[in-house]
């Protein structure tokens, strides 16, 4: 959850907040063409003129972060001293007073003004499980009636392999490496490979990879101007006929990653959060390093090109709580980060490996597998 650019000073509140309460928060925010925060604030704002407001269950809360207004954690953390209450259950109880009075919105009144939602999976550090959220939320999202198109930016293809499709040829003038340096000979849309399985209702599209994407970053940095828009240059001609666009990153932090953050940037007029990075991560020390060095690259380029890079959230993969204290220990800490949280806890499951060794999709594999269910439960808040 990234703080607001170029708005009235703000301060960042941190409470814990149950996953379910921070979801429905996101959603019906998202319906109303409203920031988080602004929703957050919107519901403090009422919660402060209500005294009466009844308590709330708080079981499974957790650490959670926004951005209010100068003044505003002071004026709540007074507020909830004057009551009585813990400010887990001042705010629990305000979200929860916020979202009664805000029913859902009808699907033909939601906002329909902002640009396409643009998702990067990434991490560099390997085998963190960036192919299968990619794979995995793309899926869930066609099957929620979205249009999604599924771009495979690793050089090595796993992506491509797994959803049972063949890679693109090199030489062939039609990868996107050749569509961002501007030398493909076809429209980018005769490359698109319609996923056949009838739950995703043709929704679901596919930019296979290319093994000529291995010479991405030599290829990239000869280039003379508009380097960082070449990806946004690619994808434009298509990029109407979907509601998202998911990018599969690539496993390292050169200049493809930086071109990659760079399309994910938030576009004008466009809500806090709506598009940016998804981080797949390990209940272990190595993935906390390879954060530290993501967020770095992410924290650079946004200084020097001059453009926000939210970070979505973070997905713990491969959890096992049988792999003892300090695999538990290590869950624990990423879901101590208030912002961005963890959105989802997957365990290390035999679904996702026979679905792989198939190369068929997880969702037509075993629709009803517990990771598919948590890959549903996860669209549901990635949609808004």
């Amino acid at each position: 959850m990234t703080a607001p650019i170029g708005e009235e000073p703000t301060e960042k509140l941190i409470v814990n907040l149950s996953p379910e309460l921070r979801r429905d928060l996101r959603i019906r925010a998202a319906e109303l063409g409203l920031n988080v925060s602004d929703a957050t604030a919107h519901a403090l704002s009422a919660w402060y003129a209500r005294p009466d407001t009844p308590a709330v269950e708080v079981k499974g809360a957790k650490s959670w972060g926004t951005y209010l207004p100068a003044g505003g954690v002071a004026r709540f953390a007074s507020e909830c001293q004057q009551r009585g209450v813990t400010k887990v259950q001042g705010l629990s109880q305000a979200v929860t007073a916020w979202l009664l009075a805000h029913p859902a919105v009808p699907v033909e009144n939601r906002l329909t003004s902002q640009p396409v939602k643009r998702i990067l999976v990434a991490l560099q550090k390997g085998g963190v499980g960036k192919t299968f959220l990619a794979s995995g939320l793309a899926q869930a999202l066609a099957e929620m009636g979205l249009r999604v198109l599924v771009v495979d930016y690793d050089p090595q293809g796993h992506l491509t392999r797994r959803l049972g499709q063949e890679l693109i040829p090199m030489d062939s003038k039609a990868s996107l490496l050749d569509h961002m340096l501007g030398l493909a000979t076809r429209h980018i849309r005769r490359s698109l490979v319609v996923l056949p399985q009838s739950r995703f209702g043709e929704r679901l599209h596919l930019l296979p990879a290319c093994p000529d994407a291995f010479l991405f970053d030599v290829a990239l940095s000869r280039m003379r101007a508009g380097r960082e828009e070449s990806l946004a240059r690619a994808l434009e001609p298509i990029e109407a006929d979907y509601d998202v666009v998911i990018l599969d990153g690539p496993p390292s932090l050169g200049l493809a990653m930086d071109i990659a953050m760079h399309y994910v940037q938030r576009r004008p007029g466009e809500l806090a959060d709506r598009s940016g990075i998804l981080m797949p991560v390990w209940p272990d020390l190595p993935s906390f390093q390879a954060y530290d060095l993501f967020d770095s690259q992410r924290r650079e380029l946004m200084s020097m090109a001059r453009v926000q890079v939210d970070e979505l959230g973070f997905v713990v993969n491969a959890y096992d709580s049988r792999k003892g204290a300090s695999v538990q220990a290590r869950r624990d800490e990423w879901e101590e980060r208030s912002a961005p949280g963890v959105l989802a806890v997957f365990g290390d499951l035999k679904e996702q490996r026979e679905a792989q060794d198939r190369s068929v999709p997880l969702l037509e594999y075993d629709p009803h597998c517990e990771l598919s269910s948590g890959l549903r439960a996860l669209a549901r808040e990635m949609a808004a």
